[in-house]
C-alpha cells in the first residue's frame, strides 16, 4: 500500500528559510578582555645583601706575628679551631672543625702577607659544608704600636638571624685571637650545649619546600622515616645510619604557612629521643625565603646539658650533625629535580627502586 507523500492542500507554499551561518567568530572570542586578577605581576628580582665589620686593635704584637697566628694551621687550633696543612692556601680548600663535628668547610681566594703595613687573608666557607657560602675577610693594618685586625664577612639572602648571630660571635672571636696572643694560652671555646644547627640553601620558594619536605614518601628518602608523620603530636621514626640505629621525632607543634605572625613561614617543634639519652633533645626545624626562588631549610637542637660536663662532645652530637647535613643534601636531591620524581610508598606508584641515593649511600 503506497502512501501519498504530496504536502496537504493548507500547506504555506512559501520555501523554508535557511538558518543564518554562524559568524568566524563572537567578539568574546576574539577580543583581548581579560578576567580580573589575571594582570600577571610576578617578582622579578629580590636583593639582599649584608656586611658585618668588626674591630680589634692589638698591641704588643708586630704585623708578622699577627699574621702567623691568623694562618699557621697549629696557630688557628689554639684560638678559633683545628684545621689542615692547606689552611690560607689561595685555591686550595681546607677545614675550620670545631670537634663537635660542626666546622666551616673552606677555599681561600687571597693570602697576601704583610707588606707595607698591610695584609689580607680571604677566604669562603660554609657552615657544616652545606650552608650557604659567604666571604670572610681579614685585614691586618699597622697603626702605630698596634695592629688594626679588621674582620668582614659578606653574605647575600642570608638566614634571618645572620645579622645577630654571627654580628655577635665576631667580637668574641677577636678576642681570642688577641687573648691568644697577649697569654700564649689556648683560647678555644669549648663544645656548645647547642647544636647542631644546620642549614641549606634550596631551589625553590619555601612553601614548595615545606610541602616536599613534609610529605610521607619524601620523608622515607630525605629523612629515613620508618613510621609516622609530621603531624602535631604524632612520632615519626627514623633510621639514622645502616650502622648508627634509629631515633624518633615527636612534633610538639606544626604551623603551616600563614599562620603565624610575624614571619608567616612554615615551621615544626619537636623533640628527638634515642635508645640510652637521659631525655630528649629539642628542636627545631624551619624553612625561610633567600631571595627569588629559592629558599633556606634550618634545623637546630639544643639539650645536651643532659649528657653533664665532659670534655669531649658525645659521639650522638657528632652523629646527629652528618645525619642532618646528609638529610638535607637528600632533600635538595629532591626538589632540584636532579631525581625524576620523589620515591614513593612502598607498594604505591612512583619512581622505581635505585632512582636516587638513600641514607649513607643506600639504594632505594
Amino acid at each position: 500500500m503506497s502512501r501519498d507523500l504530496s504536502p496537504p492542500e493548507h500547506a504555506d507554499p512559501r520555501p523554508v528559510p535557511e538558518p543564518s551561518p554562524r559568524p568566524r567568530a563572537f567578539p568574546h572570542e576574539n577580543t583581548d578582555f581579560p578576567p580580573l586578577g589575571s594582570a600577571g605581576a610576578h617578582p622579578v628580582s629580590q636583593q639582599r645583601w649584608e656586611e658585618l665589620i668588626s674591630d680589634v686593635h692589638i698591641c704588643g704584637h708586630g704585623i708578622d706575628e699577627v699574621w702567623q697566628a691568623l694562618t699557621d694551621p697549629y696557630t688557628v687550633s689554639q684560638w678559633l679551631a683545628d684545621t689542615d696543612e692547606f689552611w690560607a692556601a689561595p685555591g686550595r680548600e681546607s677545614i675550620l672543625d670545631f670537634n663537635d663535628d660542626e666546622f666551616f668547610w673552606c677555599r681561600t681566594t687571597e693570602a697576601a702577607a704583610p707588606h707595607d703595613g698591610r695584609a689580607v687573608l680571604e677566604y669562603l666557607w660554609r657552615w657544616v659544608g652545606v650552608g650557604p657560602a659567604t666571604t670572610v675577610r681579614w685585614e691586618l693594618d699597622e697603626f702605630g704600636p698596634a695592629v688594626r685586625v679588621r674582620a668582614i664577612e659578606r653574605a647575600t639572602n642570608p638566614p634571618s638571624d645572620w645579622r645577630s648571630w654571627n654580628g655577635m660571635g665576631w667580637p668574641g672571636i677577636l678576642d681570642q685571637l688577641a687573648e691568644h696572643l697577649r697569654t700564649n694560652r689556648p683560647q678555644r671555646w669549648p663544645w656548645r650545649r647547642m647544636g647542631p644547627y644546620v642549614q641549606t640553601v634550596l631551589p625553590v620558594s619555601t612553601f614548595e619546600a615545606w610541602a616536599a619536605l613534609t610529605s610521607v614518601p619524601a620523608l622515607q628518602f630525605w629523612l629515613g622515616r620508618t613510621h609516622g608523620t609530621l603531624e602535631e603530636g604524632d612520632e615519626l621514626g627514623l633510621t639514622i645510619g645502616d650502622a648508627s640505629g634509629v631515633a624518633a621525632l615527636r612534633v610538639t607543634r606544626h604551623i603551616e604557612a600563614n599562620q603565624s605572625f610575624p614571619s608567616y613561614q612554615p615551621r615544626l617543634e619537636f623533640e628527638l629521643t634515642r635508645p640510652g639519652w637521659p631525655s630528649h633533645l629539642d628542636g627545631h626545624l624551619w624553612v625561610e625565603p633567600a631571595g627569588l626562588g629559592q629558599s633556606i631549610v634550618q634545623v637546630f637542637l639544643a639539650g645536651w646539658e643532659q649528657f653533664g660536663q665532659r670534655d669531649r662532645a658525645p659521639a650522638d652530637r657528632h652523629l646527629l650533625t652528618a645525619f642532618w647535613a646528609a638529610a638535607f643534601h637528600r632533600l635538595d636531591l629532591i626538589v632540584s629535580g636532579k631525581l625524576s620524581d620523589p620515591p614513593a610508598a612502598p607498594g604505591s606508584e612512583g619512581s622505581p627502586p635505585g632512582s636516587g641515593p638513600g641514607p649513607h649511600g643506600w639504594s632505594r
